[in-house]
């Protein structure tokens, strides 16, 4: 019983890594795609244009309420899709939305540039040059994502538990090698993992419904739960007190929360502190 992330450079063979691994475990495989899907979905009826990251980081710095929001959605469906606590999922950064969550097992899969050339040109016919300066492109951008959102190097192998060269081991020795590894300890441990699952779950929840929230939006929130006890935390810079009587209180992040499904005690703290002036 785990939760397996996936990270992939493109023309790694995650997906297809991922698909038969899921087969081999009985367990659901789901894709970045269909995360993304279902969190704009989720979003669609509540917000008055599309959000998406894909309009560039310089744009998404400025956007903070479409930001908060958008990954406030992407982490409550995928958390919501790992409650049973058996699932594959394969994108470029699942195992940083589910940072904290235990018996995650976080895979890297990696191939030789030359390799990954090759399976482009064979895919899409293209010449070798134009597969080389997309999968360049493609793994730039994911890299200044994936700092820019979460602050670590996407590459850095210390972000994983387990890195595989798919040069060195064919797609069923590399799937074996991780059956393996997930029927031992502590990804066996099914009662510690559905409680913190059950916790972050509900964390979600209360995060995405601040973002919601037209008077509390403004704000990005850092939400903690344990059996039905949430805590909600914020920073926030202001311009003298201007911010602060025009934000939100302390009483209606409360009352936001309150009537979250599973909350049972609420504890906000909200600390104001002087920005600088726009």
């Amino acid at each position: 019983m785990a939760i397996i992330t996936v990270s992939r450079g493109s023309m790694s063979g995650g997906a297809k890594f991922a698909e038969r691994l899921a087969q081999k475990l009985a367990y659901p495989c789901l894709g970045r795609e269909v995360i993304v899907r279902e969190a704009e979905r989720l979003m669609s009826p509540k917000h008055d244009r599309p959000v998406h990251p894909k309009i560039g980081i310089g744009a998404w710095e400025r956007l903070t309420t479409d930001r908060c929001l958008y990954f406030a959605a992407v982490q409550s469906v995928l958390i919501d899709a790992c409650l049973s606590g058996k699932l594959v999922y394969h994108g470029h950064s699942g195992h940083m939305l589910l940072k904290g969550v235990p018996a995650v097992l976080k895979i890297r899969l990696i191939a030789p540039l030359a390799m990954r050339i090759d399976t482009l040109m064979e895919r899409q016919g293209l010449g070798y040059e134009a597969a080389r300066d997309y999968i360049h492109d493609i793994d730039h951008e994911r890299a200044r994502w994936t700092k820019f959102v979460y602050g670590v190097d996407w590459m850095d192998p210390l972000n994983y538990d387990l890195v595989i060269n798919m040069a060195d081991f064919d797609l069923e020795t590399a799937c074996e090698m991780v059956v393996t590894v997930v029927n031992r300890p502590p990804w066996t441990n099914t009662e510690l993992l559905q409680k913190k699952l059950s916790d972050f779950a509900l964390a979600c929840r209360v995060k995405l419904a601040l973002a919601e929230c037209p008077d509390c939006r403004t704000i990005c929130f850092n939400t903690v739960a344990e059996d039905g006890k949430v805590e909600v935390l914020a920073e926030v810079a202001g311009s003298g007190s201007w911010l602060k009587r025009s934000g939100p209180t302390e009483e209606k992040v409360r009352a936001v929360v309150e009537k979250i499904n599973g909350v049972k005690q609420v504890k906000v703290n909200l600390h104001w502190f002087a920005g600088t002036d726009a």
